[in-house]
């Protein structure tokens, strides 16, 4: 086993990392390290040995825990890993569905690393300078427990510059080129596009909650606003009446419409809207839609922009219960892990007070078993997902 680096942190500070949260802060540390950004380290208080991370002074969390064991960190380490963590998720994974979160950094004991799997398509994101460190680890680590057709990088998230790292790199790590990829997901098909769409290309924290809304939306008018490239549209389209699909992107909205066709629905030009959610809920004409949708993509990247998301937040579910005739039903979600539970509650009361109406919860859920949260990383607790009806007061 090769000799790495001692992290050594105040005795007094081992609580957290005993009881299994992954990060320690820089104000933990006993002493500045004699160790180089990105380095694994071996972390001791005093003489406990408490575990094996990586080091990066640059950031405030100082280290990144991979383990508890005494154990090399290398391609059968992640191997092993991996394997686990397929063989439990795939116990849970509903019939007819082929793509899933395969790893979900902390709350999967591996931080910094994001791997979706599409199909017979990994793709894999490296968020932190010690983990893009182990890319090679990694990948042999994924073929091995996978045996992939390909392994894609799309690295390109921001967080990465707050870690020294320059770079966003996109391409292929393992197997030929793949750049769009046809998933199942409990029965529907959808189109990914693993290099050029948002995150991995889709989004699949949503998955049980598109199969929830299809007993609400049975018959109705349902408008999908950020729809992205269809999700939630290609269920709702199964049971309503009609799903008119809205997105700024352009290209999104083009693949909405081509999965409408993938799945046998009729595709009329004017159910899909390359438009701005805002101007299209200011332009709609009151009760035109008894089904709304709002699923925005994150408002606050960290936590200076909150006051401006819970504003938004805010506005655009003012918006649509505006719109939304008596008993009309309003979907709405929230990925910004800066705004939790209570406060998106509160959120959506003050729009039912914007707008004079009273809102029944139908339904609430979170994040999926694929995209889990451990009770000792409260932080990975991110998606809120309501079924509202409005009422009037």
């Amino acid at each position: 086993m090769k000799l790495l680096p001692v992290v050594q942190i105040n005795p007094e500070r081992t609580k957290s990392i005993l009881a299994g949260h992954p990060w320690i802060f820089s104000g933990a540390l006993a002493r500045k390290p004699e160790a180089a950004d990105g380095s694994l380290v071996r972390v001791l208080a005093g003489k406990q040995f408490l575990g094996i991370g990586y080091y990066n002074s640059r950031t405030d969390i100082a280290v990144r825990m991979l383990t508890s064991k005494d154990e090399s960190i290398d391609a059968g380490f992640f191997a092993d890993r991996f394997r686990d963590l397929r063989t439990r998720k795939e116990a849970w994974l509903p019939a007819k569905t082929n793509a899933y979160r395969a790893v979900f950094a902390e709350a999967d004991s591996l931080p910094g690393l994001v791997v979706d799997k599409y199909d017979q398509t990994l793709v894999a994101q490296f968020h932190t300078l010690g983990m893009d460190g182990l890319k090679s680890e990694v990948t042999e680590g994924l073929v091995a427990a996978y045996k992939p057709r390909t392994v894609v990088e799309r690295s390109d998230v921001g967080v990465r510059k707050h870690e020294g790292m320059d770079t966003q790199p996109i391409g292929i790590l393992h197997g030929p080129e793949a750049k769009e990829v046809e998933i199942l997901e409990q029965g529907f098909k959808f189109w990914v596009h693993v290099m050029e769409g948002q995150k991995t290309g889709f989004f699949l924290d949503q998955r049980e909650n598109r199969q929830a809304i299809t007993r609400f939306c049975r018959g109705r008018t349902v408008a999908n606003c950020f729809s992205y490239t269809g999700g939630f549209s290609v269920y709702a389209a199964a049971t309503a009446k009609r799903v008119v699909s809205v997105d700024i992107s352009k290209p999104a909205t083009e693949y909405c419409r081509r999965n409408f066709a993938l799945n046998g629905y009729p595709v009329r030009d004017e159910d899909f809207l390359a438009l701005d959610v805002f101007d299209f809920l200011k332009a709609m004409e009151p009760g035109a839609f008894d089904f709304i949708i709002l699923d925005p993509p994150s408002f606050a990247k960290n936590k200076k922009q909150l006051t401006n998301a819970i504003k938004a937040y805010t506005t655009i579910n003012s918006k649509a219960l505006e719109k939304l005739p008596d008993g009309g039903i309003l979907v709405s979600s929230s990925c910004t892990s800066h705004v939790d539970q209570g406060t998106f509650i509160k959120i959506l009361n003050q729009a039912s007070i914007n707008t004079r109406c009273t809102l029944k919860v139908l339904d609430s859920r979170e994040q999926p078993f694929d995209h889990p949260y451990n009770l000792a990383f409260p932080e990975g607790r991110y998606l809120k997902f309501f079924v509202l009806q409005k009422g009037s007061r």
